[in-house]
C-alpha cells in the first residue's frame, strides 16, 4: 500500500501535463503552419493569433508575414512590424530580414537605413544558406547610401542587439 499514493501522484502528473490544452497548443502551430502553406490564410490568422498572443516567436513571425502581404488579414505594415519585433526579441531569426526591409523602405515606419543595416547585419550573421546571403547583399547595397558614421552606429545597434539578446534593437 505504501507505493499506491506515489503511483496515484504520479498518474495524475502525467494526465496534467498532457492535459488537451498543453496539446492543443503544440498541435494548433502545426495546424496554423499547414494551412498557410496551403494558402488558407484566414484560417491560418485565427490559428496564428492565440499562439502570437501567448508569445510563441514563430507564430508572432507568420502573423507579421501575413499583415506585411495582406494575407488573411488587412495588410498593416505597423502591426507587421509590431510581430516582427516580438519574434525578434526572442531571437528568432526570421524576421530580421523582414524588418530590414521595413526600415529600408520606409513601410509603416520611418524610412531608416541605419535600422535597416542593422537588421540586415543581424540576419546575414544568423540565418543560413541563401537568406542569409542575400541579407547580407542588401546591407552591403545600403553602404553606398549611408555614412561612415551611420554605418559604425548601426554596427553598434547590432552588437547591443545581440549582447542583449535581442533586448535592446532599437
Amino acid at each position: 500500500m505504501q507505493w499506491f499514493f506515489p503511483v496515484l501522484l504520479l498518474a495524475v502528473t502525467c494526465t496534467v501535463a498532457s492535459s488537451p490544452q498543453s496539446v492543443m497548443a503544440a498541435g494548433s502551430i502545426e495546424e496554423a503552419e499547414f494551412a498557410y502553406d496551403r494558402g488558407e490564410y484566414t484560417k491560418a490568422a485565427r490559428l496564428f493569433s492565440p499562439l502570437a498572443e501567448q508569445g510563441v516567436a514563430s507564430a508572432q513571425f507568420y502573423l507579421g508575414l501575413m499583415h506585411e502581404k495582406g494575407q488573411g488579414v488587412r495588410q498593416d505594415y505597423q502591426t507587421a512590424v509590431t510581430w516582427f519585433r516580438k519574434a525578434a526579441a526572442q531571437g528568432y531569426v526570421g524576421p530580421q530580414n523582414n524588418l530590414g526591409l521595413i526600415y529600408e523602405r520606409g513601410r509603416g515606419v520611418r524610412k531608416d537605413l541605419v535600422r535597416a543595416f542593422m537588421w540586415y547585419h543581424l540576419a546575414g550573421a544568423l540565418l543560413p544558406g541563401n537568406e542569409g546571403k542575400a541579407a547580407l547583399k542588401r546591407r552591403d547595397f545600403l553602404i553606398s547610401k549611408m555614412t561612415a558614421a551611420q554605418i559604425e552606429q548601426a554596427e553598434e545597434m547590432a552588437r547591443r542587439c545581440q549582447q542583449s539578446q535581442f533586448k535592446e534593437c532599437d
